[in-house]
């Protein structure tokens, strides 16, 4: 949508609770709020802003607008204005000193997803029966954001079981279209590079070598990767303890329902089912694909429900630059001098102790430092959720 288009609606709404029955001819978002201005000081009001990281592909230049606008009239006029959209989006806007708004707002509301935690205590407070595998789906499906659970809550879908047949049905249209349109609000242009980028992450390709030789892309890798980062979609992971081995980072989604919706919705086989309303394939295909997810997502549980425990002062998972040694989960107390290693299966029965107990021992070949502490081995699954 063009800004004047933009505009012209939004002061089709402003028309409406003002009662002005000729709307003036503005085409900027900063005429319009400069038209606004005055007309808040009659009738005080809440201006807001959706989505507002968006305006930078309808024009950068209306920070600029909102700053001189805002700057002239905000100590005379009785209206809160209220900016709201992504985390990094918001950021980029409001805290980086470069940009027109920086330092203009005076309250910042975050809001984050459940913890697992909390959405362990949602489920069971609302399906008292479950199991912890029916805590764990939940939590993969949503990723703890509070209306998908709400969704799922609302239809009464809080088993593993119920939340895979509502979602592979005409009910779970919402949940299934919800990654597609969080998409492609955020990559119109190019977003088939895009799409084919977080598809290949989803899918298992993390380190850059591997990202490079599933995607073609015109130009250098970096610029969209760093795009991607930048909005929060991806996040750039080191080996803990070992935060500047670029070579050794690997990328993943940050946000669990759309590493879900990547993982089981998006690819074209399940899409094609879905239009073609062949819920009976569509279930049996996430049946089948399901487990294996499960078994990704728990890894997030744990490193997640170990940060926000808050017993430990570091959490994360660690690997070698050769990927012979990799462990689930590093937790961390240096004032109480214990660590504990961690692997995480969905089945406990193929937990190795031996072979963590070797992994460990790479570990603090590499970290010697942490050879004099109390140390823990041990495999999670869900029956430690």
């Amino acid at each position: 949508m063009t800004q004047k288009a933009l505009v012209s609606t939004w002061l089709a709404e402003i028309c409406a609770v003002y009662r002005i029955d000729v709307p003036p001819a503005i085409e900027t978002v900063g005429g319009l709020l400069k038209y606004l201005m005055p007309l808040a000081k009659v009738k005080p009001c809440v201006c807001i802003f959706d989505e507002c990281q968006a305006f930078e592909r309808i024009d950068p230049n209306i920070w600029s607008q909102i700053q001189k606008v805002w700057d002239l009239n905000k100590n005379q006029t009785p209206m809160l204005l209220v900016m709201s959209g992504t985390e990094r989006g918001t950021k980029a806007i409001f805290y980086d000193y470069q940009q027109p708004l920086y330092g203009r707002p005076s309250y910042q509301l975050l809001v984050k997803a459940f913890t697992p935690q909390v959405v362990k205590a949602i489920v069971y407070a609302e399906y008292p029966q479950a199991t912890a595998m029916d805590v764990l789906a939940v939590y993969s499906i949503t990723g703890g954001v509070a209306k998908y659970i709400e969704i799922l809550a609302e239809g009464r879908v809080l088993s593993a079981e119920a939340a895979m047949a509502f979602i592979c049905s005409a009910r779970g249209m919402w949940l299934r279209a919800e990654g597609e349109i969080y998409l492609a609000n955020e990559f119109r242009s190019e977003a088939v590079v895009y799409n084919e980028l977080l598809h290949s992450i989803a899918n298992g390709a993390t380190k850059w070598n591997e990202i490079l030789d599933r995607v073609e892309v015109s130009t250098q890798l970096s610029p969209y990767l760093n795009r991607l980062e930048r909005f929060g979609i991806i996040e750039k992971l080191q080996p803990i303890f070992e935060g500047g081995l670029t070579k050794n980072a690997k990328y993943r989604i940050v946000g669990q329902y759309l590493l879900f919706w990547l993982s089981l919705i998006a690819p074209l086989a399940p899409k094609s089912m879905a239009e073609a309303g062949n819920w009976s394939g569509l279930l049996r295909y996430m049946k089948e694909r399901f487990p294996q997810f499960l078994g990704r997502s728990l890894e997030r549980w744990f490193i997640e429900a170990y940060r926000h425990a808050h017993q430990w002062e570091v959490v994360d998972g660690w690997w070698d630059k050769q990927g012979s040694n990799e462990i689930d989960l590093v937790a961390v107390d240096t004032s109480k001098k214990i660590i504990e290693f961690a692997e995480v299966k969905l089945n406990p029965q193929k937990y190795d102790d031996r072979h963590l107990h070797m992994k460990a021992v790479a570990f603090l070949e590499k970290h010697s430092k942490f050879k004099s502490y109390d140390i823990t081995i041990r495999g999670l699954s869900p029956e430690d959720i």
